[in-house]
């Protein structure tokens, strides 16, 4: 018999405000797989702790097990998922997220043949805009191919139970610590792997609430990893802004002529995104500047606080 695989889809982004009916897409997808592999199970991380979802695991999915995470953070919530679940894998599907077919199966391939860690290529929903703003919240994925992963998405990844226990996703000030943990998980040698065939499709989110936050963690990734070079940056204060801006969006660029193909970019529009990409950077300034400013570390922490409690 195959090994155990559990899946965990989480509730944080429903308490951000993604619809429950995108939730109950990614159930349903989640449903199907765990039914096709014959062996596994399912359980949502429930930070949301919103009575109807709740509801809705009762009526349409009673064979999911719902995992009380409310008050937690988005990471937390997701380690206490892996810590409850009895499957020698656990792979993560983020409710906002609808995973292409063979998903599981792609996952379980890299896994089972040695790797700690794995992670898929994510993308936004949705033509044009929704490859541009991909390429600045998943451009790390680009290109797609068969690699170790410096970053990994938490909305589409999977590790060796045991290998995520012992090798924890770290604390810190940021939403997602994915990049944190992924280099961890690197100077162990016990690295992420991409997996390139697994694929989701994420909800887009709103604009200026998603730039800040992109801008805060620009800022904040220095401070979970205390071997970045950014640290160092960080002690100039808003003099490291236009650094931090300019980086981002030659990584951009970079990324762009490198991936657009596998966003589904076409070579007219290539333009028009590599215009694009440096003006939506701009909003995220505000999310850097507030990183940068005295005090702006603990405001952030009390910013993610207050965010894990109102979800």
């Amino acid at each position: 018999m195959e090994a155990a695989v559990t899946i965990v889809v989480e509730s944080y982004t429903h308490g951000e405000g993604s619809s429950l009916d995108r939730v109950a897409l990614a159930l349903d997808a989640a449903t199907r797989m765990i039914e096709e592999h014959g062996n596994g199970e399912l359980l949502v991380a429930d930070a949301s702790a919103d009575p109807a979802l709740a509801a809705l695991l009762r009526e349409r999915f009673p064979e999911t097990r719902r995992v009380d995470a409310a008050g937690l953070g988005y990471d937390e919530a997701k380690m206490k998922a892996a810590r409850e679940a009895s499957g020698d894998y656990v792979l993560y599907l983020d409710g906002d997220c609808i995973p292409a077919r063979g998903w599981l199966e792609r996952h379980l391939e890299t896994l089972s043949e040695g790797a700690a860690g794995s992670g898929g290529f994510t993308r936004y929903d949705g033509g044009f805009l929704g490859a541009v703003e991909s390429v600045m919240d998943f451009g790390f994925l680009l290109p797609v191919g068969e690699r170790p992963l410096p970053c990994y998405a938490f909305n589409n990844s999977g590790f060796r139970r045991d290998e995520l226990l012992a090798k924890p996703v770290p604390g810190g000030p940021l939403r997602c610590r994915c990049y944190a943990h992924a280099q961890l998980m690197r100077r162990a040698g016990t690295p992420v792997q991409m997996v390139p065939e697994a694929r989701v499709r994420h909800e887009r989110q709103p604009f200026f609430r998603e730039r800040f936050r992109q801008g805060f963690d620009l800022v904040a990734a220095a401070w979970a990893d205390p071997a970045l070079v950014d640290r160092r940056l960080v002690r100039l204060g808003v003099l490291a802004a236009p650094f931090f801006y300019g980086r981002a969006v030659l990584n951009d660029q970079v990324r762009l002529a490198r991936g657009r193909r596998q966003l589904g970019i076409r070579a007219w529009q290539l333009p028009a995104a590599a215009v694009l990409l440096p003006v939506f950077r701009l909003a995220d300034l505000g999310g850097i500047l507030r990183a940068l400013v005295p005090g702006g570390r603990v405001s952030g922490v009390g910013m993610e606080a207050s965010s894990a409690t109102s979800a």
